[in-house]
């Protein structure tokens, strides 16, 4: 059952959609047990399915549209994300996704290490039998933009970045896959250039709205609707774009409060004050007004498109991301 199930955007594409649904269930075929149950566990709630959707829809803009090739795109790119998604709550030592348990909780981290790899050579061997080098590359160097946001996040120094730095992590982190299911669907489906340009950049711009989303979410949401625990980057010091925000109205030039924010080990009651302190100041608010801008700007890319059921429901995945409360 898709987390946005009712979207209209979903429509046009919804037997990609079933299809890709029934795969995914049967990717830990024939593999270790331990895979089967994990991608079992895994896929029982499989989510926005976002990216496929987008694979799907993006598609649709060229001539060339072979079901089974971007069937298989969508697949790779969605274990792509899954995979990550293993590996990051390891790294984030995270319970709870989607309100189940992670991998690494329920079994231990080496198992979900292992499950995050096997996902990655899944992925992999999907994206080699599509017919266009150029979209090999493109999930190639989408896996490279992942561990290097990653890496970025896990290595910095512990202070808090300028805007554009976390931009630019984020772009990486997240941007990066959202841009290749477009771009790279479109580039499979042979689209015109012009509408694969278009398609590349409504997909960065979207990423990053979504993001940001995700990380205001992470201070202000429902625990029940958004899925996972509220406050988790808070509560390892990962300064995001609403902390940056709400820093530079508190403390201007002081490093009291973004000292607070950064000190890694935090008690129960630090980290509900700070949650406190961070949902009065205008930070969330900001980070909202900054997701809406790059809403805006993935709407006037999809201007270069024409004008068809498919962009209007890119419209709908656009709103709907910087609408969600999970």
């Amino acid at each position: 059952m898709r987390a946005a199930a009712g979207a209209q955007f979903y429509a046009p594409v919804d037997g990609e959609l079933r299809e890709l649904e029934r795969r995914l269930a049967d990717v830990g075929r024939g593999a270790h047990p331990t895979f089967r149950e994990a991608v079992a566990h895994l896929f029982t709630t499989p989510g926005k399915l976002l990216r496929p959707t987008l694979v799907f829809l993006a598609a649709r803009f060229g001539s060339l549209a072979d079901r089974e090739v971007v069937l298989n795109l969508a697949e790779s790119l969605e274990l792509v994300h899954t995979a990550s998604l293993v590996h990051d709550d390891v790294v984030d030592a995270a319970d709870l996704r989607r309100n189940i348990q992670t991998v690494n909780a329920k079994w231990n981290d080496d198992v979900a290490l292992i499950v995050g790899d096997y996902l990655f050579a899944k992925a992999y061997a999907l994206a080699a039998v599509l017919p266009n080098p150029e979209v090999i590359a493109i999930v190639a160097q989408t896996v490279f933009a992942l561990c290097d946001g990653e890496l970025a996040e896990v290595t910095a120094a512990r202070a808090l970045p300028t805007e554009s730095k976390y931009l630019e992590r984020i772009e990486l982190k997240t941007a990066s896959l959202y841009a290749a299911c477009c771009q790279g669907a479109a580039l499979l489906a042979e689209a015109e250039p012009e509408h694969v340009a278009a398609l590349g950049a409504f997909g960065t711009n979207l990423g990053l709205a979504f993001q940001i989303t995700d990380d205001v979410l992470d201070l202000v949401g429902d625990e029940s609707e958004f899925g996972k625990t509220v406050g988790r980057d808070l509560a390892e010091g990962m300064p995001t774009l609403p902390m940056i925000y709400a820093v530079a109205e508190r403390d201007g030039d002081s490093p009291a409060l973004a000292a607070r924010i950064l000190a890694p080990r935090k008690s129960p009651d630090e980290l509900r004050e700070l949650l406190a302190i961070i949902r009065r100041s205008r930070g969330p608010e900001r980070a909202r007004e900054r997701a809406l801008s790059f809403h805006d700007a993935a709407v006037r890319a999809l201007a270069a498109l024409p004008d068809r059921p498919e962009r209007t429901a890119l419209r709908g995945v656009a709103d709907f991301v910087v609408s969600r409360v999970r």
